[in-house]
Parts: structure tokens; sequence; C-alpha cells
């Protein structure tokens, strides 16, 4: 296995090396593939893709879907040739600019888990599921227990341990707490959230940085999809569990319009499908599920088969209010992050003093400036569709959560 992480792990290098050449290096006999995964967790694929006949070869650029966006939107974007990512946000987007090209040939059972508004444009070539990367060597240090699920990362032994993304710098986390929202409901879930944000270490600028930092030491948990965390786990201290009912999360690819090659992008998409690609993605290099379920009765056959029959999420929603998700993310947490913790480390270390929880102040440390009604409403969504709405909102929140804080800590300042 080390000597085939050690081959993984050289091929990434030459593909990295490939990435920084410029647009204008592009030849007729390579494939130019953005995608929002690391290269270590497309490396392996491509390798596969390079034993094929007549297969040309594969250049990637890795990039968050915020740069693919503005990438793709302007004129140097015309040469790449395929979109690999998790992101129906990015996919969303890309269709309604009219960068995408239909693909009509997609099989059934790969097209049940795309989203319908991106059905036409998208092909699901496999999945993955949410939940916790742990490294155990930590928290053997720290003498805890492994968190099983969200609601295990609130507690107050955890602090200073956690490690997670913003859904507005990953559209992987974005599902995430998505998920999260959607299960829990609108009001337990972001609870859960700013409960969680006391006990982060920081914010990381990418899902995939969260399981690097995890597996460095710099955190001891963090909620991460299964594909970043199953190309670590030849490390014997980390281990990953699957959240209770994560949802199943596809990896789309979609063909650019205007391609300069169609024949080689669209022979690309048949190999993902093919037997032999579906069995590189659903291999250890690469961390996914097989979007063909599996009959061998294995512990991963068992997990694939929960994630194929999980309720799907509501995309349509999910795309209707991803700004609202991320600024209200920002505003809550990534920007008073340090103010946040302090507050949330006064009221842990005031119930450990006092013996009894303090729900009052915790009501206020999670307290929300938007309803649930609010999170579904067309016209409040339809707000931040407007900058000076959207700015003069996100003021009211700042106000919101500041005010709301400085309650809480004369609370804490006054008990006896």
């Amino acid at each position: 296995m080390r000597s085939r992480k050690h081959q993984v792990k050289l091929i990434t290098a030459l593909f990295l090396m490939f990435t920084s050449f410029s647009f204008a290096q592009v030849k007729k006999n390579e494939l130019v593939i953005a995608t929002t995964f690391s290269p270590d967790a497309t490396a392996y694929i491509i390798s596969r893709w390079q034993t094929q006949p007549q297969s040309v070869i594969i250049r990637t650029l890795n990039r968050t879907s915020a740069s693919l966006e503005q990438l793709l939107d302007a004129a140097g974007g015309e040469n790449i040739d395929l979109v690999l990512t998790s992101s129906p946000m990015l996919l969303q987007h890309l269709q309604e600019h009219h960068r995408l090209a239909a693909y009509p040939d997609a099989p059934p059972q790969s097209q049940r888990l795309v989203p319908e508004s991106i059905r036409g444009t998208a092909v699901a070539v496999a999945i993955s599921g949410f939940g916790l990367l742990i490294n155990q060597g930590n928290l053997n240090e720290r003498h805890l227990p492994q968190p099983a699920n969200w609601d295990d990362l609130i507690q107050g032994r955890y602090q200073g341990t956690v490690l997670m993304s913003s859904p507005s710098r990953s559209d992987t986390n974005h599902l995430m707490v998505e998920s999260l929202l959607q299960q829990s409901g609108w009001q337990h879930g972001w609870e859960t959230i700013l409960s969680l944000a006391g006990n982060l270490v920081t914010i990381s600028s990418r899902s995939f940085g969260v399981a690097d930092k995890i597996k460095s030491g710099l955190g001891s948990v963090g909620p991460v999809i299964d594909n970043y965390a199953n190309l670590l786990l030849d490390d014997p201290n980390l281990t990953f569990r699957y959240f209770p009912h994560s949802a199943a999360s596809p990896t789309y690819v979609a063909l650019i319009n205007n391609t300069q090659s169609p024949a080689q992008a669209r022979r690309f998409i048949q190999f993902l499908l093919s037997p032999e690609g579906q069995l590189a993605l659903s291999d250890t290099d690469t961390g996914k599920y097989s979007i063909i379920p599996s009959r061998d009765g294995s512990a991963r056959a068992r997990q694939q088969q929960r994630l194929l029959s999980a309720p799907p999420l509501n995309y349509r929603l999910i795309l209707q209010r991803q700004r609202l998700v991320q600024k209200l993310f920002d505003t809550a947490i990534s920007f008073r992050l340090p103010q946040l913790k302090d507050a949330w480390r006064a009221l842990h270390s005031a119930e450990t003093r006092l013996k009894r929880p303090l729900p009052e102040v915790r009501a206020l440390l999670t307290a929300l400036p938007v309803s649930e009604q609010q999170s579904t409403d067309a016209h409040y969504l339809a707000r931040w569709e407007n900058k000076a709405q959207a700015e003069q909102l996100m003021m009211e929140w700042q106000l919101f959560f500041q005010e709301h804080q400085r309650q809480a800590i004369d609370k804490l300042e006054n008990l006896k």
C-alpha cells in the first residue's frame, strides 16, 4: 500500500508541474480539467485513465469554487474542457452563464443523484459521505473520547480541538452545514454550529485543509468529506467516522461549451462511467464510492448502500439560500471567532464551577437574527441579490451578535 501511495504522490507532483503552464501552452493532445478537488484526490483516477488506449494527457487546475467561477467566466477559461467537482452550486452558476454543454447520454442510475436543475449538463460519477476525521493520538494526549456526531462536538471538553472550513470558502463544507440544517432544523442546526464554534482551533480556507491540519496535529477532529479522510488513513493515528445520517454527496463531471477536444472529453466521461472508471473512483487511493451498488457484503459495501439509500438533500433550497448561509456563517463566526471563543470559554468555565448548565447564557450565544421562515422566504432571500440591502442586513447582524454576546458576558460576570 505504501509503495502505491508513493506512486500516487509522484503522479500528483507531475500533475502539479503541469498546472504551472500557461493557457497559451494548451495543446490539442491534452485535456484540461478544472476541479475543486485536491491534486491527491484526482491523481489516481487520472493515472488509470492514462492506461486507456489512445488516451491523452490530462492537466488539472485545482482551485476553489469561487476561483473557478471567475476563471470560467473570463475569456481565458475557454481552454478548459471539463469540470470535476462535488459542488452543485458551481455547476449551477456555470450553467446559468451558458458555460456547460448538454450531455444527454448519462445513465439513469447516475442522473437520479443529480439535482434536477443541472441534470441536463452534469453527470454524477461517484458518491461520498460526510463524517469526522479524528486524530486519535491527539485525543489520547487530552484524555478525550472519540466524538461520533455534531452534538458531541459542542461539549466543553472539546475546546481547542475542532477544525472546520467556512461555507463561503468550501462548497463541500457548505453541503455539510446544509445537511445539518436540513436534518436538525434551521434553529437547532444553527445552535449546534454556534456552540461548536466555541471549540474551534481555527477556520480552514479549504475543506481538504481541515484534513491536512488534523493529520499534522493542529487539531483533534473535524467534519470532512470521506474522500479527503480516506486518503490519509494509512496513518495509524487517524480514524474516520461517518455521521449517523450522512447524506450522499455526488461527484459530478460536466463538459465545457466550445471545448477544443469534445470527442476526448466525452471519452473521459465515458471512462468514468465504465466499470474500470468506477473501480478507480472507488479505490482507496481516491476514497469515493461507485454509483453502481456493490453486492460483496463488505463493510464498505454496506456504507455505500447507506449513502445510496439516504434521503437526498433539498438542492433547490441550498441554491436558493446559498448566499444567506454563507454570509450568516461568516458574520456569526468567521469574522468574530476570537471573541466568540472567549465567550464560550467563559461559559464552559462557569458551568463547570457551578456544576449546572446556564441555559439563559447559551440562548444568548446561539440566538439568530434570521428565522426559519425567513430562511425559506423568496422575498427575504431576494434581498441578497441587492448589494446595498445585503450590506445593510450584515450590519444589522453584526450589531445583533455583538449585543447578545455583551448580554451573555454581563450575565456571566454577575454570577455568584
